[in-house]
């Protein structure tokens, strides 16, 4: 996750109508920005992902486990360091895509088949056959880097497609379990919030959530800024290892990769983010994943590497002998075994 000094401020400055934070605003609004970057124009940043239905149009189905890239990540896949390695090469290869992404996600637009955008992917045979956003560009929001508009965009969700009930049938069983797995919670209100949220608006609640958080802090810390009602609703549910690292350890009670396949069934819906900031670790558990993600649905994951247009956001924390090609790579593997992998922010 990008959480340096940068962020902290930009995020402090929106609820500061003095007049240092209104200038932070305004200077970060009207940095400068490289010939060919565009305007992105009348599609709102709503912070709140996507709407589309993650069910192919019309509903079909799978045959086997498979994941078909779309024209615009084929596109990137073959070009990877070229593309990404100044922002008018990306926003320029971005430009059209981005809005026509955007729109059609924020405002419910099936993608059928044919999508040029959209990659489709088959968990397994006889499953419903799916869309999930393209694997292109830095792995975030397209209009990163790329806006002209003050919004802070850095921490845009608005590009992802989640799953839903739709495509996982099942989860409207009273068999099925609804599992969220947080490696690396700081605070329900960061992520864990928006999760949760946007799984129950798309037809799953979960029922069950795990959180482990190296830094030991307070039950006031962790649940700090988060409103009564909706701690009310999500602690009797939550199992907070407080203080206490997640591990890579085959077995291991605190390796969530351990716990997915011990805890999650066929037909239930497991949902795992791994937000750590080690990519040693990070490294160690999503080769697990690529072994064996039991029965794993969803997967959440923000893959550092060498990059001039990230290094500022993710300082040392990155696996330096790697880059974008590697993240392609990297989340194409673990599409093409059905699971439903994401980069994360």
């Amino acid at each position: 996750m990008i959480w340096p000094v940068f962020a902290a401020t930009a995020l402090a400055a929106l609820a500061d109508d003095s007049c240092d934070a209104q200038i932070f605003l305004q200077s970060f609004a009207t940095q400068e920005r490289p010939a060919g970057i565009y305007d992105a124009g009348p599609v709102a940043m709503t912070n709140f992902a996507g709407q589309m239905p993650s069910a192919v149009s019309p509903k079909t189905s799978c045959s086997q486990t498979s994941y078909l890239p779309s024209a615009i990540e084929k596109k990137f896949k073959l070009n990877a360091v070229q593309l990404t390695k100044d922002r008018h090469v990306l926003c320029g290869a971005l430009k059209g895509t981005t809005e026509e992404w955007l729109a059609m996600n924020l405002k419910k637009t099936p993608a059928t088949s044919k999508s040029d955008i959209f990659s489709q992917i088959c968990p397994g045979p006889m499953a419903t056959k799916q869309v999930i956003e393209p694997l292109v560009g830095l792995l975030r929001d397209p209009r990163f880097l790329c806006l002209k508009k003050p919004e802070l965009f850095t921490f845009s969700v608005d590009w992802l497609v989640l799953a839903d009930n739709k495509s996982f049938p099942s989860t409207t069983s009273s068999n099925s379990r609804r599992i969220f797995f947080d490696a690396g919670g700081s605070r329900f209100v960061d992520a864990l919030n928006f999760f949760v949220t946007k799984y129950e608006e798309r037809g799953i609640e979960m029922d069950q959530i795990y959180v482990w958080e190296m830094e030991k802090k307070n039950a006031s810390q962790y649940w700090a800024g988060t409103p009564e009602d909706v701690r009310a609703k999500w602690e009797p549910r939550l199992t907070w290892y407080n203080g206490i690292p997640v591990s890579i350890n085959e077995g291991d009670m605190h390796n969530p990769v351990h716990r997915i396949r011990e805890l999650c069934r066929m037909g239930d819906f497991c949902a795992f983010k791994l937000d750590i900031d080690t990519p040693k670790v990070e490294g160690a558990l999503v080769q697990q994943l690529l072994e064996d993600h039991g029965h794993l649905t969803e997967f959440f994951f923000e893959h550092h590497v060498q990059s001039h247009l990230m290094h500022l956001y993710w300082l040392r924390d990155i696996n330096f002998d790697q880059n974008f090609e590697h993240s392609y790579d990297l989340f194409s593997a673990l599409r093409e075994k059905g699971l439903r992998a994401h980069s994360w922010i």
